[in-house]
């Protein structure tokens, strides 16, 4: 009785320790809470990805499957690439994914030939899930420097096409290449092969014709006005009467055009509000000439007027012009409706902004506006034609908009980490407290709940100990690549107050961001499920060494086949950070031309790094801190691995680790 007795105080006196330790881990909580309420905070303060209607018909590029399936960019000079951004097409087809048939796989190379007989390889991409592709909204890609005057875009990953069973096919919707924050590829010539090209709107040229389904660029902030109105007539066709013009001050070269249209809260299922049917765009050089640059009096499409962009914008490119006066002149008005006792129908023109734009910066922003008349209603002024927003929102430049839209990314899969480690520590909190309490008043089947929560201990304590692991990698990896992104953001904001802020400062920041979301990623997809499979833990592998090798020469090879069952967590954590520290180092300090990266899976995993890099003194390293060599013996070490480094001065370094496998 006096066993039962103590097993029954011991037992009460365990649960209620665990359910204090709960309340005292119960802190945390409002930790997460807070950087929970920053997260979201910042989130609001940073621009969005809105969809806008495509109601013209120029969608994108659909070609069909073929060895090889290419389209090629023509920039006409040579270029240096600083991002290269594929958008899907969106035709907004009922019951389809948001970007069906956007390729599952592809490659984007640059070259000076069209044969791309010499070519820099910029990037390759793959879908991580069957599937994901048909989902994005965009991929962005660095030009690593390359440079050259055609870009290929090489679709090796096709779609079924679910209007002709056993045919593949796949769609773009445009291409984006920034230089200098300008887009390069606007009004480019485009070719292709394996092309379809049923109708104008599948056609090549689209990839560059400015249509795209996310334009305007939107910004946080909300707009003051509708734009520039003209006044209502009671007639279409108007004869160059009705004119609107910005004076850009000095004649100057320019090289894009925009046309933002209009698209009123209190007209809500009107966008393209006011934007004239058929119209003129003339350039003034200061000269009693005006040069033509934009024809749209006879319309694309024989016996229609031209296609309303909706709520999106018109973009065309103006090379070698130089200008200081950009005029609109219409020639036949938007049909608003019939008029309220004015006139039986009302006609006119609207516009929320014009933009001039030269090595990306807008010329027009802020600039004075002329016009043949101007609505007196709220919400018009001529104005708002140069003040930087649409009918909507606040507009962007293209690096502004990608940076935000990818640090949201960022925020986003934060965000998503922080609500799961807040929902983790209030259940744990909840159970410590339900057991305690559980514990306290038991006086049955003592040896049985002895047992069980011994072995239930047991199991805490190993959970304990692999969320301390996890807690160091994040301290680790992603703490120092935050602190690094801080860093970057204060710099920004001194050189944005001294007006000094360039586009090398974002690119440091966009960058510091992507890694960080790549480290949060491979923390993640070791707690999920999936990561528990030996085939999907070798796919992952082998995406690690793309993405930290992309930019470098590299080659991946795979030789036999993943064991059956599941590999035990702690297993698959030391081999993923095994080969992330190695492929970091020969990527950062081999300056190697050449990496190879093979996986033998035969009775035991054999990892092999081999860089034709600089090579180093093994002997000497071992003398020197910071060198890695201590980080990588420790990790063979607790993988009972056997590891074998190779190196010397000019013979580049090979890395060889054999490891036993280790099933969960």
């Amino acid at each position: 009785m006096n066993t039962v007795a103590t097993g029954i105080l011991a037992l009460s006196l365990l649960a209620l320790t665990s359910a204090n330790d709960g309340v005292a881990r119960g802190d945390e909580v409002p930790a997460s809470d807070s950087r929970l309420r920053v997260i979201q905070q910042e989130l609001k303060m940073l621009p969005k990805l809105i969809p806008s209607l495509q109601t013209h018909r120029r969608i994108g590029f659909h070609g069909h499957a073929a060895e090889p399936a290419w389209v090629i960019v023509d920039f006409g000079r040579v270029v240096t690439p600083e991002k290269i951004v594929l958008f899907p097409a969106r035709p907004a087809i009922a019951g389809d994914p948001p970007s069906a048939g956007f390729p599952s796989s592809l490659q984007i190379d640059i070259s000076s030939d069209k044969g791309f007989s010499r070519s820099g390889h910029v990037a390759r991409w793959q879908e991580e899930t069957l599937g994901a592709g048909e989902r994005i909204d965009f991929l962005s890609f660095k030009g690593n420097g390359t440079t050259g005057r055609f870009l290929r875009i090489l679709v090796t990953g096709f779609r079924d096409d679910p209007l002709q069973p056993g045919r593949q096919y796949y769609r773009l919707g445009e291409v984006v290449v920034l230089e200098r924050g300008q887009n390069v590829a606007l009004s480019c010539p485009v070719t292709s092969s394996a092309s379809t090209e049923i109708s104008r709107r599948w056609e090549a040229r689209n990839l560059t014709d400015g249509y795209i389904w996310c334009l305007p660029l939107r910004g946080p902030e909300s707009s003051p006005t509708n734009g520039y109105r003209s006044e209502i007539v009671s007639r279409a066709v108007v004869s160059d009467d009705v004119w609107v013009e910005v004076d850009l001050g000095v004649s100057q070269p320019i090289d894009e055009v925009h046309l933002v249209t209009a698209y009123p809260r209190d007209f809500a299922d009107q966008p393209g509000f006011g934007f004239p049917t058929h119209f003129r765009v003339l350039a003034d050089a200061g000269t009693a000439d005006a040069t033509e640059i934009l024809n749209e009096l006879e319309p694309p499409y024989p016996g229609e007027a031209l296609p309303n962009p909706g709520s999106a914008q018109l973009m065309f490119a103006t090379p070698g012009l130089t200008a200081q006066r950009i005029r609109i002149t219409c020639e036949a008005l938007w049909r608003r409706g019939p008029g309220s006792g004015r006139s039986p129908e009302e006609y006119l023109m609207a516009m929320s902004e014009l933009q001039v734009w030269r090595e990306g910066k807008n010329l027009a922003a802020g600039r004075p506006v002329e016009f043949s008349s101007s609505s007196t209603e709220p919400g018009w002024t001529p104005t708002a034609l140069t003040d930087g927003y649409s009918s909507r929102e606040e507009l962007l430049d293209w690096p502004a908009w990608l940076t935000g839209i990818e640090r949201a990314e960022a925020l986003r899969e934060e965000l998503r980490h922080v609500e799961l480690s807040i929902q983790i520590r209030r259940e744990t909190l909840r159970q410590r407290l339900l057991w305690g309490a559980i514990g306290s008043t038991l006086v049955i089947s003592l040896l049985g709940l002895i047992g069980f929560l011994w072995l239930r201990a047991r199991a805490a304590r190993v959970q304990e100990e692999l969320r301390s692991r996890i807690a160091r990698d994040l301290h680790d990896e992603i703490g120092a690549s935050l602190s690094h992104l801080a860093l970057q953001s204060d710099l920004a904001q001194q050189q944005l107050l001294r007006g000094a802020l360039g586009p090398e400062r974002l690119a440091a920041i966009s960058a510091g961001a992507r890694q960080t979301l790549d480290q949060m990623r491979d923390v993640i997809w070791l707690l999920a499920p999936r990561a528990s499979n030996w085939s999907e833990l070798s796919h992952r592998l082998q995406s690690i060494s793309s993405r930290i090798l992309d930019g470098v020469k590299h080659e991946i090879v795979v030789e036999g086949e993943p064991p059956e069952g599941k590999p035990a967590i702690e297993w698959s954590r030391n081999v993923v950070t095994f080969l992330k520290e190695v492929l970091t180092n020969a990527r950062r300090h081999s300056e190697a031309e050449n990496i190879r990266v093979s996986f033998d899976w035969g009775e035991t995993l054999v990892m092999e790094v081999e860089d034709n890099g600089r090579g180093f003194d093994i002997a000497a390293s071992r003398d020197t801190s910071g060198t890695g060599l201590e980080n990588l013996e420790q990790r063979a070490a607790l993988l009972r691995a056997s590891l074998d480094i190779r190196s010397g001065p000019g013979e580049g370094t090979t890395v060889r680790l054999s490891v036993p496998f280790s099933k969960g």
